[in-house]
């Protein structure tokens, strides 16, 4: 079922969605959406992603392109408690390198976001990592 409300984007480039439109999605107030602009149709989806109290990292990992090591890698993250919400792996380089993004929940993490860090750096597995949080 599709549903049609029609909004107005304001001087600060803001939208406010209807209240019917967040309450039949399940939008809450404070909570994280997933924007994904498909900029060839022009369009642009919002999706429900994350609670409100939820504390989001995005994480840029470089790897060798090796079995096992983004399940070593993913297995910090766990041992952890970063709450992987979203992934995403290629290979830049066959049989060379890697790359995996993953956006986590840290909010319950059982170490500070720099002492995370450097665990992964101190992983024979990892050769980069690039953290980037969400306001």
């Amino acid at each position: 079922m599709k549903m049609f409300e029609i909004a107005k984007i304001d001087s600060r480039g803001r939208i406010i969605l209807p209240s019917s439109v967040r309450d039949n999605v399940g939008l809450l107030r404070g909570m994280h959406v997933l924007l994904v602009a498909d900029l060839e149709k022009k369009e642009v989806h919002i999706t429900p992603f994350a609670d409100p109290e939820a504390k989001l990292v995005e994480f840029t990992i470089d790897l060798p392109d090796v079995a096992g090591a983004l399940a070593h890698v993913a297995s910090i993250l766990a041992e952890n408690r970063a709450d992987l919400l979203s992934t995403e792996s290629r290979t830049l380089l066959r049989g060379k390198t890697a790359e995996w993004h993953a956006i986590a929940d840290v909010s319950k993490c059982s170490c500070k976001l720099q002492e995370l860090k450097q665990r992964l750096e101190n992983s024979p597995n990892v050769k980069r990592v690039v953290i980037r949080t969400f306001p």
